[in-house]
């Protein structure tokens, strides 16, 4: 998978935008630049975790302000995959609920817009495709599929499934 989207998305060389970790676990944070980032300070923000208890090669890619431009309004932070799984992450960090559900809304057009752009550009080599609404605060919120059927269905129609949350566990 990570030589397919070497191919189809070269400037993730160009610009490093594509990491890979055998770490059994590991941190993506959204930095005050906006372009995520696999964190390296034990002490340093967290938004999303990547529990790899196998210890294989989990791929990092940057999405946002390293494959896309400014100029690209709608796509998703991030994604981890490895050749089973693909997961597109998008992080909204709010502490007040009122602002809960817009900044949901936007993180679900976000990951759909994103989802579309790959597979119209690549054929997915992975049997999963998961995406990851991450809004909130930075606490550890294990990832649980959507229960709305409209939710389903959205992301289904792409071959997707969405889940809330902000951990993703490779079994």
């Amino acid at each position: 998978m990570r030589n397919l989207i070497e191919r189809t998305f070269p400037e993730t060389v160009q610009k490093t935008c594509l990491q890979t970790s055998v770490e059994t676990e590991f941190f993506v944070f959204d930095t005050e630049a906006k372009q995520c980032a696999i964190q390296t300070d034990p002490y340093g923000l967290k938004h999303f975790t990547v529990e790899n208890p196998t210890g294989r090669s989990i791929h990092f890619l940057a999405i946002d302000h390293c494959l896309f431009t400014d100029r690209d309004k709608t796509r998703c932070d991030c994604a981890v995959f490895d050749e089973k799984t693909f997961c597109f992450i998008e992080i909204k960090e709010t502490e007040t609920a009122a602002r809960r559900s817009v900044h949901y809304q936007k993180a679900k057009d976000q990951l759909k817009a994103t989802i579309q752009y790959f597979q119209e550009r690549m054929t997915f080599t992975t049997k999963r495709i998961e995406a990851y609404a991450c809004v909130g605060r930075t606490a550890v919120r294990p990832a649980r599929q959507t229960t709305d059927l409209n939710e389903q269905v959205e992301f289904a129609d792409m071959g997707a499934i969405l889940y809330h949350g902000n951990v993703k566990r490779f079994a």
